[in-house]
């Protein structure tokens, strides 16, 4: 059904929640005050997912309070911010940040005590992002900390705050170490987003470790240039089918059209998840060349597959895009329909209120929970 006019999908938007939520319309209810019911029943499904004995229901309440965006669910974001679970702790900690910088700061001061290293290290991270001269003393007292990740987030974030000197703590980590050592330290040189950062991670292109090369793929991102072209396209060839997938976005993100032939053939590779990478890839150069992997993915036997093409199709502008979503939405799997939910939340527009109201009454918690926080989001707009 097509909805032309604003009223039309208003009053579309109050007929799908009163169905779904088994609501009635009162007596001379205006429509604001039907759309201030929505809010205030989006808001306790969150309420009630914090409070779940299930750790992984009540960090989704956190996660899907942050993307709301809502300044009104601060409190209980600081709530949640306290939670025993330390992913829940993390995600409110993220959340705050995009709703006030400064409950954020304020936060993330207190969390770098957190007896959690993921925690204490994103708050360090925050305090970088956010911090005025004052956070430096802060970050600084974590530099010898027995944690590796505390001390890669604290070089980091005295990068950021402008303070180059400890700037090697990263750069030893891609050298020696473990395994994870060199992981770790690719993943915050990649966050520091400085191009004159990027010849290092190039460099770990010519390696011989798989992993190495994806990881340091995945960290450059955006800040891939022209130069870095041959090794791509190199890359793509590989019998690894993780670096021809990560390779592909990469090659994605160069502006023009270099690479688009070798993108093309990646559309038949054997591998799904390279199929869909290269599908995405040429949909960032404004290609149209094998858009119907889109709809091939979406309904692959492979549930992970499902949820990656669910999830990507919330950053993807093309035309059919609701329409898959919609079919996700009611995927058999719960991974898929999360994914999907979130994906929507991502689409926004006003036709994306229909496709979020429907799943308020979803069987899944974790569904209604993400549901909710992005309803919220797009009432707040």
């Amino acid at each position: 059904m097509l909805v032309s006019k604003k009223s039309d999908l208003l009053l579309l938007i109050i007929v799908v929640f009163l169905f779904f939520s088994g609501n009635t319309l009162q007596a001379n209810e205006k429509p604001q005050e039907t759309m201030d019911r929505i809010l205030e029943f989006s808001i306790k499904i969150l309420e009630k997912s914090l409070q779940s004995e299930n750790a992984f229901i009540r960090s989704a309440a956190a996660r899907a309070a942050g993307e709301s965006e809502y300044s009104g669910l601060i409190p209980l974001l600081k709530k949640a911010a306290k939670d025993s679970y330390h992913t829940t702790r993390l995600f409110a900690l993220q959340g705050i940040k995009k709703i006030s910088l400064n409950e954020a700061r304020t936060l993330s001061i207190d969390m770098s005590k957190d007896l959690n290293v993921w925690v204490r290290g994103a708050a360090i991270e925050m305090l970088g992002e956010l911090g005025d001269g004052t956070s430096g003393s802060i970050i600084q007292s974590h530099l010898k900390s027995p944690d590796r990740t505390v001390r890669y987030a604290a070089a980091g974030a005295l990068f950021k705050l402008g303070d180059e000197s400890q700037l090697d703590i990263l750069l030893d980590g891609l050298k020696g170490g473990s395994s994870i050592d060199r992981y770790q330290a690719i993943g915050y040189l990649g966050k520091l987003n400085d191009k004159k950062l990027t010849p290092y991670l190039e460099d770990l292109l010519s390696g011989n470790e798989d992993e190495v090369i994806f990881y340091s793929l995945k960290a450059i991102g955006k800040k891939a240039d022209q130069d870095m072209l041959p090794r791509l396209l190199n890359l793509m060839k590989h019998v690894n089918p993780s670096l021809r997938y990560q390779s592909a976005l990469t090659l994605g993100e160069l502006k023009g059209d270099s690479g688009l032939d070798e993108l093309r053939s990646l559309c038949s590779d054997e591998n799904a998840m390279v199929r869909l990478s290269a599908a995405v890839a040429l949909v960032r150069k404004k290609s149209d060349y094998c858009h119907e992997i889109f709809l091939v993915m979406i309904k692959d036997a492979d549930y992970g597959i499902r949820s990656s093409t669910a999830r990507i199709l919330g950053e993807l502008e093309i035309q059919n895009r609701e329409q898959l979503l919609s079919m996700a939405l009611i995927d058999k799997n719960i991974r898929v329909r999360t994914s999907a939910t979130r994906a929507v939340g991502m689409m926004g527009g006003p036709r994306a209120f229909p496709l979020l109201l429907s799943k308020l009454e979803d069987s899944q918690e974790v569904v209604r929970t993400y549901a909710a926080g992005n309803i919220i989001k797009l009432m707040k707009q």
